[in-house]
């Protein structure tokens, strides 16, 4: 895969990871009206664990290292920003191809990294 493609792969998740999550702390991008499920994270406290990882994640990208660690971080929310626009909320849907897209440019790239998770049968090692 082309290494241009990968890291402005990389560069653009980063960005939006760390920006967004950043927002999450402090709000210097307007947030629109918070779809009721949302306004539950934000009330309970618990989307700030979300804007954590996020952060963390955005600047693993950014600074190249422990890429598998960043992508196994995100990937669970990508897929919940992908659903959640899907199902509750459409507003700003364009987000989530996009995450989508340069998620799987990431994870296809480091894929070796993955693999074993997939193993259909785990053997113990003894060793």
């Amino acid at each position: 895969m082309s290494k241009i493609l990968v890291t402005s792969s990389r560069i653009l998740l980063g960005l939006i990871f760390l920006i967004f999550g950043l927002n999450g702390f402090y709000t210097f991008i307007p947030v629109p009206e918070f779809h009721p499920f949302m306004e539950i994270l934000v009330s309970s406290g618990y989307i700030y664990i979300i804007k954590t990882f996020e952060v963390v994640a955005g600047l693993l990208l950014l600074s190249n290292r422990f890429m598998p660690l960043a992508l196994a971080l995100l990937s669970p929310i990508v897929v919940n920003i992908i659903a959640y626009h899907i199902f509750l909320d459409s507003r700003n849907w364009f987000i989530a191809p996009l995450l989508l897209l340069l998620t799987g440019i990431l994870v296809f790239h480091y894929w070796h990294y993955f693999r074993s998770i997939f193993s259909f049968k785990a053997e113990i090692n003894a060793g």
